[in-house]
């Protein structure tokens, strides 16, 4: 055993100084409610933000992006200031409990490869320095709110198909062809990886050589070195707490749903609720009465040792919805037990569909969900390449949120569109100040980019320079900032983080090396630059980027629009109202997207140009309807020193108290408006 797998092993049998679990219900917990309409999360990968306590740096690889880097709780609590300059107000951080350290040459810097439940992930640092980190949160106002996982725990046994009591990868059948009259001579051979086998609905099966020898033993891992251990409490170390039916294939084999007795959509959901998650991760059977009690007893323990403020849930749409109308009930009883008001959980369902999002908000399951639908439609539907600018229409990015809250119309043209989302508040679930129950539809999570997709500059269309690169970027993180909902926000996308799909979207914040770019010379031959800013407006891009670098010009949009929505509450609270889309391009409307946030208080305007031609809101000598009377002059809240926009009381079909505005938007950029400050 070299060095570090030594270390790793004395952390993991408990002689080096790790703090026992506190015993649950002692230690006094923090009651930070408030409307989490206020919130602006941040997404944290612990391991990737910051290395603020080198002794847990073990079986760490900083050139390595499949390894841990090195990151922990203290690096966190060392960088509260940094975050709190950018102005959010929530941490979402990553998993911490213990994990299977490696699989397939990956490790488990994620943790969302669970071996143990009840104890912490000794990469991060000991309860204590975990405790601490939260309490400091709470010391700055900050809400903590921690990813779980109950769905899965890591590669923690293999399927003994062959009965021989070893893992084995081995070709299964006799070769000889099937069906000499199809056109393609195919054999019955068939590929078996007994620790990540095919789904079968009736269980993986054991074979023999001579055929089929009744349902496949599971045997557990045994590997310290590692911690590929039984995992734990003891019920996790026994065959019956898992479904034991395989790796999902539906997803890139569709064709296994053909000829079985039930539809597509049902044959796909069987795989996904009771498969295995592809890379081995073994799927718990949460139907059973006693592993929903120990996945309760064990995450409810985390509030109390934590003192978290509500939970991200990790693969929500892989488990029965049942579940969570056990689980998410017990969660809020156990938080309102300890004094803790409008715990807020919210999960992650990976799926376009607004009905499979909708569907997870209904009854008391989850508060709401990850808006993947306004992902894809309108963030990621929002990049054009420039040679599309003149068709450009934005009514597609209007939809989602007629699958959320309903539309009497299809903005794109059509009929009504119903709401997929629960409009009622859960028992005990999060209030407004008024103490009104929040909805589903209101606590909706928006993002530009998370650990599991690449990065919006990723995605950009490669015909944009760096100025529209960043300029989309500000388009998009202005969006989910001013939108109703709650915003979300992927730790470096203050830095331009670029990186593609896991894990080149999983950066490590204090490195230098990503803060550089890579220069391409006409003759073929490349080389790393440090990049640069320009920091005094002067047209020269003479700063330098280093890491945590709070003057780079998305660091400081973010803190703006941060700023305007902590100032005005028609930007936290305000119900959402569609003002403007386009369905048709080459209008003098060209791009653009409006709605304005109503709130008893005040509203606020906002409009986006998504094109790259100046335009303004007014079709055919008609302007837009705003909420705001006739007469009134509205200010740019985001940029003062643009032109101020006055409504006028004719030109458009404005109803009682509306009004009609013509606001001129520069190309690739938003205005957020409202009444001069008083």
């Amino acid at each position: 055993m070299n060095r570090s797998g030594f270390v790793f092993w004395l952390v993991l049998s408990g002689i080096s100084a790790c703090v026992s679990p506190p015993p649950p219900g002692q230690a006094a917990l923090s009651n930070n409610a408030r409307d989490w309409r206020d919130e602006v999360i941040y997404q944290i990968m612990i391991d990737r933000f910051n290395d603020g306590d080198p002794s847990n740096n073990y079986n760490v690889n900083a050139f390595d992006p499949s390894a841990y880097h090195g990151g922990d709780w203290r690096g966190l609590q060392d960088r509260l200031d940094y975050l709190e300059e950018l102005g959010v107000t929530a941490l979402w951080i990553s998993p911490v409990v213990r994990n299977v350290e490696e699989d397939a040459g990956f490790a488990s810097y994620h943790g969302y490869w669970t071996q143990d439940f009840t104890r912490e992930n000794p990469h991060f640092g000991d309860l204590s320095a975990l405790r601490e980190m939260v309490d400091a949160a709470h010391a700055r106002g900050l809400k903590v709110i921690l990813d779980v996982v109950t769905n899965h725990v890591g590669q923690a046994f293999y399927y003994d198909i062959n009965k021989n009591g070893q893992p084995d990868e081995f070709l299964l059948g006799q070769g000889a062809p099937i069906g000499w009259f199809l056109p393609e001579h195919k054999s019955d051979l068939t590929r078996i990886l007994e620790w990540d086998p095919d789904f079968n609905i009736d269980g993986i099966q054991a074979w023999t050589s001579l055929g089929p020898s009744g349902e496949a033993p599971i045997v557990f891992a045994r590997v310290p070195k590692i911690n590929r251990m039984p995992p734990q409490p003891e019920i996790f170390s026994q065959p019956y707490a898992y479904n034991r039916k395989g790796r999902v294939t539906v997803w890139s084999h569709p064709e296994v749903c053909q000829g079985v007795a039930l539809s597509e959509e049902a044959c796909r959901r069987r795989q996904e609720v009771y498969g295995d998650f592809p890379g081995g991760l073994k799927d718990i059977a949460t139907t059973r009465a006693d592993v929903r009690a120990a996945l309760i007893d064990a995450f409810a323990r985390w509030i109390d040792v934590g003192d978290f403020d509500g939970f991200r849930i990790d693969t929500l749409k892989h488990v029965e919805p049942e579940f969570w109308e056990a689980f998410c009930p017990a969660m809020r009883e156990r938080a309102a037990e300890r004094g803790k008001k409008s715990f807020y959980m919210f999960g992650e369902a990976f799926d376009y569909s607004p009905e499979m999002l909708g569907s997870y908000t209904q009854g008391q399951g989850v508060d709401s969900v990850f808006n993947f639908t306004f992902y894809y439609d309108s963030i990621r539907g929002g990049l054009k390449d420039k040679s599309q600018d003149d068709a450009l229409t934005t009514c597609g990015m209007a939809r989602p949120y007629c699958y959320r809250l309903g539309c009497p119309s299809d903005p794109c043209g059509g009929g009504s569109i119903a709401s997929t989302y629960s409009a009622l508040g859960k028992a005990q679930g999060p209030e407004a100040e008024d103490g009104a129950l929040l909805t589903s539809r209101d606590l909706v999570v928006h993002f530009e980019s998370n650990h599991d997709v690449g990065r919006l500059l990723y995605f950009m269309p490669k015909d944009w320079d760096e100025r529209d690169r960043r300029s989309g970027l500000h388009l998009a993180l202005g969006h989910i900032l001013t939108t109703d909902g709650i915003p979300c926000l992927y730790y470096g996308v203050e830095q331009e983080f670029s990186g593609g799909n896991d894990p080149a979207n999983r950066e490590t914040l204090w490195d230098e090396r990503f803060y550089q770019k890579l220069i391409t010379h006409e003759d073929g031959s490349f080389q790393w630059v440090p990049r640069t800013y320009d920091a005094d407006g002067d047209g020269e891009k003479e700063t330098r980027w280093k890491p945590f670098d709070t003057g780079n010009p998305t660091f400081r949009f973010l803190a703006r629009v941060i700023a305007l929505r902590k100032a005005h509450v028609a930007l936290r609270r305000g119900e959402f109202a569609l003002r403007w889309v386009t369905t048709q391009g080459g209008h003098e409307d060209h791009g653009l997207f409006a709605f304005e946030r109503l709130h008893p208080e005040e509203n606020a305007l906002v409009v986006l140009n998504m094109g790259f031609k100046d335009a303004h809101t007014e079709r055919s000598g008609q302007p837009m309807t705003v909420s705001f009377a006739p007469g009134t002059t509205l200010v740019d809240w985001l940029d003062p020193a643009l032109p101020a926009v006055e409504v006028t009381s004719s030109g458009c079909p404005a109803g009682p108290g509306e009004g009609c505005a013509t606001v001129p938007v520069a190309a690739h950029s938003l205005r957020i408006l409202g009444l001069p400050a008083r």
